[in-house]
């Protein structure tokens, strides 16, 4: 039986998508097999997972089509009128193989209730340069705005044992630098009876020589003074945090229902900035949330401003049903929210090209990803962007390279046991 697996979202339904190809791999039977792994973290998000089923179902009329994940929980109706054959939701999703088998026999399956993450292991190698390692599942923070700790189910963390082992398999099948994924990490562990903390995983984890790892997200609370001494001490863990903000304003942040004020991201931001060599960051900023006037706005962007990070992914808030904030007053205009939006990227765009700017001459290392119009491209072990010529380079090795001179995509930099260099510049 031929089988596809397609995902949307988020890092964590990536890995999940890769861990459902090779599982599938080897499903008996005839016809073919289209999984969708959804995601409903956005409205937007909600109607891409529909579009691709109803794409499927009319690319391939006699197929099954299969959609699992967030939105077949949060989302399942309307999963099914695009023309999902079967809404499987997360809680069953790792068995998906058995549940298939059973579908197509005719035969029902029960559900056992949610698995642990243990068994939930890729072999790879990945379709790109950069693994993925889930090490994490589940929320309890309950954000006000939020539908995915809704339907992810109960905190589930991997023991940091058999992560190495997984992380062990990655490194086997090519892969030089691996990112540790959750929905919130900063809970890893809660759930273990010895309750191991992140530091702990990535100590584990650092034990895998030859491999560099990257955190995805991880939410202020997570970034503890233990944690803090790790990324300033281990030069395999890559200087690069993505800490979401989402909001800038004490009352904005306290109607989300975030676990932090704007004076402790500031704090923690500015620590790790500080205290580990290289360091950039990343962060979520959300823009119309109910109540958020034009001052609160401006708080947002001050405190951005202040850190001028790297990275900022900007989302205009999307009513989800069935939380809480969906029925909060005070709904801010939609032209609002667009153009608090259109001004925030542009900021964005100017405090990126800061931090590439100050990284000039500077020599890091670059994980080689893809080739882009005669250019080999890549990421930094900082998230730097940056693109370098040499037809001679393997996708997935890491290189030196030298930093040049800003380009429109990114810096331009120069592999440094080239002839070439960057002028007159100094390392």
């Amino acid at each position: 039986m031929r089988v596809s697996v397609y995902f949307l979202g988020c890092r964590v339904n990536q890995y999940e998508a890769q861990f459902l190809a090779e599982q599938l791999r080897h499903l008996e039977g005839l016809g073919e097999v289209h999984v969708v792994n959804t995601c409903t973290v956005t409205a937007l998000a909600d109607r891409k997972s529909r579009k691709l089923v109803a794409q499927l179902r009319r690319e391939h009329p006699e197929a099954l089509v299969v959609a699992v994940g967030c939105g077949a929980n949060g989302a399942a109706t309307g999963l099914r009128r695009a023309g999902a054959d079967l809404v499987v939701g997360n809680q069953d999703k790792a068995r998906l193989p058995q549940i298939l088998a059973a579908y197509l026999q005719g035969q029902a399956w029960e559900t056992p209730g949610w698995p642990g993450l243990a068994e939930e292991q890729v072999h790879g190698p990945f379709p790109r340069a950069r693994a993925l390692l889930k090490v994490q599942d589940g929320c309890t923070q309950g954000c006000t705005f939020c539908r995915t700790w809704q339907v992810r189910g109960p905190l589930r963390s991997k023991p940091p044992h058999v992560a190495r082992g997984e992380a062990e398999n990655l490194s086997a099948a090519g892969h030089r630098e691996i990112v540790v994924s959750g929905i919130n990490l900063a809970q890893y562990g809660l759930d273990l009876p010895e309750r191991p903390s992140l530091t702990d995983l990535l100590r584990e984890l650092l034990t895998v020589p030859g491999v560099r790892y990257r955190l995805t997200s991880l939410n202020p609370e997570g970034l503890t003074q233990e944690l803090l001494e790790l990324f300033a001490q281990e030069p395999r863990l890559c200087p690069y945090l993505h800490m979401p903000l989402q909001s800038g304003d004490n009352r904005i942040l306290s109607r989300m229902g975030r676990a932090y004020t704007a004076e402790e991201y500031r704090e923690k931001a500015e620590a790790f900035l500080a205290r580990v060599p290289k360091a950039t960051l990343g962060t979520d900023a959300m823009v119309g949330f109910p109540g958020e006037d034009e001052p609160a706005f401006l708080r947002t962007v001050g405190l951005l401003a202040r850190l001028k990070p790297l990275n900022v992914h900007i989302f205009r808030y999307s009513p989800r049903p069935g939380t809480p904030a969906a029925k909060f007053p005070e709904r801010v205009p939609k032209e609002v929210a667009h153009r608090r939006s259109a001004f925030l990227a542009t900021q964005a765009r100017g405090w990126a090209q800061a931090v590439q700017r100050r990284f000039l001459g500077q020599t890091l290392n670059l994980l080689v990803e893809e080739e882009e119009n005669g250019l080999w491209v890549g990421h930094t072990e900082n998230y730097l962007r940056v693109g370098v010529s040499g037809a001679d380079l393997t996708r997935g090795t890491i290189v030196p390279v030298r930093l040049c001179a800003l380009g429109e995509n990114g810096v331009q930099g120069v592999i440094i046991d080239r002839a070439e260099d960057c002028g007159d510049r100094s390392s």
